[in-house]
């Protein structure tokens, strides 16, 4: 779109023209919030990104709602509560850390066959 508009310059109404500053605001936000997601797809794990889609859904409905009079039903507000409740859950989760697997590699499993070798032939 940019390079149409440099050749042609900038056409019969010429450079952003029919851009206002809310559109341009807008298109920036928008713009931010595509990295947004890039970064949490990027640095996230799974759990945490649908927790965030779901909180962005009840955030944007109860904007929604305030800002321009959209519907706000009870099902909605018992929704958005059990998101609520299950964020909290899943941040303040006091629960240890399960504790990595422990990957066998080739010399391992080497070294524990001459030990068992060992032990077989009673040189322990």
């Amino acid at each position: 779109y940019v390079l149409f508009m440099l050749y042609d310059g900038g056409g019969e109404v010429g450079y952003f023209g029919g851009w206002s500053v809310v559109a341009g605001i807008l298109a920036l936000l928008g713009a931010a919030g595509g990295m947004l997601v890039a970064l949490s797809i990027k640095h996230g794990d799974s759990i945490l990104k649908t927790l965030a889609t779901t909180g962005a859904i009840i955030f944007s409905a109860t904007l929604d709602h305030m800002l321009l009079g959209g519907p706000l039903t009870s099902i909605m507000c018992i929704a958005g509560v059990q998101v609520i409740i299950s964020i909290c859950n899943y941040t303040f989760d006091a629960s240890p850390p399960e504790p990595p697997l422990k990957v066998e590699t080739p010399t391992n499993l080497v070294r524990d066959e001459e030990m068992a070798a060992l032990k077989v032939n009673g040189k322990s």
